[in-house]
């Protein structure tokens, strides 16, 4: 059976003058979508029902200036004073062993969770940003945040013993091995907020593998190369 072609011209309210290519039959293009616009010309793959993603990205470019809300990336550095909280107790608790009350009554949030509690001027508008952040600033913003929740859980369950006891030695030797991985993820999920471009964990590993295809066909892995992956 062939493909049957049908064109269907329309300008949106950006004045953006879009071409859908309707094909059908057995082939890979299926509702694509053309687009001649202020960004040149582009082929997307329709995948749902949305609207062209560029088209929100810069919809919500123009809504966040000036907002607190990066440009960029449409996020938000107020997210990370979720973890600042937590963290600087953290680092008083050897010394202040009260403040694991506060610890232990912090719980992770996502990203839309922290602003529908926040008193940020602008919540409504980041969390509806955030749905549009391009997929190279939010996945590994994302993955950033999962590794600062399990850090910050894993140390507290190392706590917990320590305070029992009362090994106050045991419990400042746990938060200055905690403190300075903590330190470095939240400076990495800032600068990715910033727009600084970061790889998700999982791409580390893909790109360390076929990097190193040749060296490791056949061999194990030492252990501590496993630390630097999986750590």
């Amino acid at each position: 059976m062939q493909p049957a072609f049908g064109l269907v011209f329309f300008v949106d309210h950006l004045n953006f003058i879009s071409l859908i290519l309707i094909v059908s039959g057995k082939n890979n293009f299926e509702g694509n979508h053309i687009f001649i616009g202020r960004m040149g010309v582009m082929i997307l793959k329709k995948t749902t029902n949305r609207i062209d993603a560029l088209t929100f990205f810069d919809r919500y470019k123009s809504k966040v200036e000036g907002r607190n809300i990066n440009s960029q990336t449409l996020l938000a550095t107020d997210y990370i004073n979720h973890f600042i909280e937590v963290h600087m107790l953290m680092n008083m608790l050897p010394t202040m062993p009260v403040c694991i009350n506060d610890i232990r009554a912090w719980v992770p949030k996502s990203y839309q969770e922290h602003f529908k509690d926040s008193v940020f001027a602008e919540k409504d508008l980041a969390i509806e940003a955030y749905e549009h952040s391009p997929d190279e600033y939010r996945l590994p913003f994302e993955d950033v945040v999962t590794h600062m929740n399990d850090h910050i859980l894993r140390t507290v369950s190392r706590i917990e013993p320590q305070l029992a006891n009362e090994n106050l030695g045991a419990l400042q030797k746990i938060v200055d091995n905690y403190t300075p991985k903590m330190l470095e993820m939240i400076d990495k999920c800032s600068s990715i907020i910033n727009g600084a471009k970061h790889l998700t964990h999982q791409d580390s590993i893909d790109h360390y593998f076929d990097d190193n295809e040749e060296k490791l066909d056949g061999e194990d892995l030492d252990q501590s190369t496993i630390d630097d992956l999986f750590g």
